[in-house]
């Protein structure tokens, strides 16, 4: 008998704004429901979340994106 194991936090939602054409996008950031993830944008810069993100906007083919909010994360 399997045991299934309930998320206890959503994933984060990366909202980022095209420098070229200024259009808004969203990615999913999955973390694992054990790890404290900052909800604040520098916070999650300098703890090294967001180096291994990349941009590629799918309307105008720029790669240069500015992470503007972040939603979801932590329940309660």
């Amino acid at each position: 008998m399997g045991l299934a194991v309930m998320k206890s936090q959503s994933p984060l939602r990366l909202h980022i704004r095209c420098e070229n054409c200024l259009r808004e996008t969203a990615r999913a950031l999955e973390v694992p429901p054990d790890v404290y993830v900052p909800d604040d944008m520098c916070e999650l810069a300098q703890e090294g979340y967001l180096d291994h993100i990349q941009f590629f906007c799918a309307h105008c083919e720029s790669s240069i994106g500015k992470l503007f909010a972040i939603s979801g994360g932590r329940v309660g």
